[in-house]
């Protein structure tokens, strides 16, 4: 089943200088709206769609060029969805993402067609494209990620984008669950060559499930979390703004933000903890892997998920922040499986990051909490705390 489709920036910039874009918000903005594209597709399904759209006309003015070729690899993937390819060529070699029936929405035109007249659908030189699969796919992907929009979902959080040492690109999000717990996402949007199961080029592709990772701990985490990016910064001498000044400024920004919520007992105060309680075992250090991802040393890191587990915190051996998931009660492992991973410029939006999500109340811990531990951390205390 497909959820996710990635359209590259000039997939983007066609879109808006073609006038789709604008056909689109008319479409969003008139009485019936835009509907939600999403659900499980079946053959049937598919078949009646383009049923209605041949009686409609549609296809009608398809190039006859690619007419033969387009016909045999639509029947080829009705006939066996995963027997066709998008081939994703990616630094470490070219991935093979098998199709799903949610894909014949796009290469049918059918989702198209909510915005394209029969006599346009195919028509790609207008639309500035370089190919009639390119054209209805691409704009079928488009009405899709705009039909599953929400521009007030307060529960977004903190979003930035980073880039890889191999020069891949990831969307970072702090945000919550339903339940208020911590929750961070990281989905690789690296714009990949890519060729359409019907082999032509394309500026888009579906999001494949290596491309995301993402951590789910249990309760208020926010404050360890916290806590460990600061050790991780300490320790491996990464500069940030926020010590500059001893976190000041940043404490500001967070307050300027208010504290949102409500949704549970925590966001009401009173909850906020003793912050020397987070703190302990900070004169340890954080464990180094090897370039096998192992270490035979135990982490005193953690964001606890459950009583059965927890995420370990970890350095990797290029220097990244790392969180590992690892069972209680059971010997560990010197390999690492690797959930999440941050690079050491990630380390400031990662505490940033937390301080949003806490005082938008899209977690447990208030953002008094993490003030309270910023300013201890630079407090004369802390340094008489540890030297005891």
């Amino acid at each position: 089943m497909r959820f996710e489709y990635l359209l590259y920036p000039n997939a983007v910039e066609k879109i808006e200088s073609s006038g789709i874009r604008d056909r689109v918000d008319k479409l969003d903005k008139s009485e019936d709206g835009l509907p939600y594209i999403g659900g499980c597709r079946y053959k049937d399904g598919v078949i009646n769609s383009v049923k209605d759209l041949k009686q409609r006309g549609f296809y009608k003015h398809f190039p006859k060029e690619f007419a033969q070729k387009y016909q045999s690899t639509l029947n080829k993937i009705l006939r066996n969805p995963q027997g066709s390819y998008w081939l994703i060529r990616k630094p470490s070699g070219t991935f093979n993402e098998k199709c799903a029936l949610e894909d014949m929405d796009l290469f049918t035109g059918d989702t198209a067609s909510m915005i394209l007249t029969p006599e346009e659908l195919w028509d790609y030189s207008k639309f500035n494209f370089s190919s009639p699969s390119e054209l209805a796919t691409t704009v079928g992907a488009y009405i899709t990620q705009r039909s599953k929009e929400c521009p007030s979902d307060y529960r977004n959080g903190y979003q930035w984008i980073s880039k890889r040492v191999d020069g891949s690109e990831v969307k970072n999000q702090i945000t919550g669950s339903e339940h208020y717990d911590l929750r961070i996402y990281q989905t690789d949007i690296t714009p990949y060559p890519t060729t359409d199961p019907f082999d032509n080029e394309i500026e888009m592709r579906p999001v494949l499930d290596s491309d995301n990772n993402f951590i789910d701990p249990y309760h208020s985490t926010e404050g360890s979390l916290l806590v460990a990016v600061m050790k991780y910064v300490e320790q491996t001498g990464i500069k940030t703004q926020y010590q500059e000044d001893k976190a000041k400024s940043l404490i500001k920004w967070g307050h300027s933000l208010g504290q949102g919520g409500g949704g549970c007992t925590e966001h009401l105060g009173g909850f906020d903890h003793d912050p020397r309680q987070f703190f302990w075992g900070y004169e340890y250090s954080i464990p180094v892997l090897d370039n096998s991802d192992e270490t035979e040393k135990h982490t005193p890191f953690s964001l606890g998920i459950d009583g059965e587990a927890e995420y370990g915190v970890y350095i990797a051996h290029n220097g990244d922040f790392i969180l590992s998931y690892e069972n209680y009660g059971k010997s560990e492992k010197p390999h690492k499986t690797i959930n999440i991973r941050f690079r050491p410029e990630d380390a400031e939006h990662l505490i940033k990051g937390l301080i949003f999500q806490s005082a938008k109340g899209l977690g447990r811990t208030s953002a008094n909490q993490l003030f309270e531990i910023l300013k201890y951390r630079y407090s004369s205390k802390f340094e008489k705390d540890q030297k005891n």
